[in-house]
């Protein structure tokens, strides 16, 4: 993920997931067990299907992106020079 692309799922956060979560559930160890052992499109997945709860799917692939990317950014992962990629076959491999 880039820099850019956290601030931009940083934006979606706060404009549309904040009306429901904390940031703060999507940090520290129980989070990391959780999401952060896996590959980083069982997260995508999780929350493009589920996410948010009052319209599932509502958002853009890039935005569900870009939400991942902010998620990792919060954990301490360093930003790249890619963004994440919206394919959930790539995202399975990282």
């Amino acid at each position: 993920y880039t820099a850019a692309q956290a601030a931009r799922g940083q934006q979606v956060f706060r404009s549309v997931c904040s009306a429901c979560h904390a940031t703060g559930e999507f940090t520290g160890p129980i989070f990391q067990m959780t999401w952060m052992a896996d590959p980083v499109g069982h997260l995508f997945e999780h929350i493009s299907v589920a996410m948010p709860q009052d319209r599932p799917g509502a958002l853009t692939p890039e935005e569900y992106a870009s939400v991942v990317a902010y998620f990792l950014q919060l954990n301490g992962r360093p930003a790249g020079e890619m963004e994440l990629p919206t394919d959930l076959e790539q995202l399975g491999r990282m």
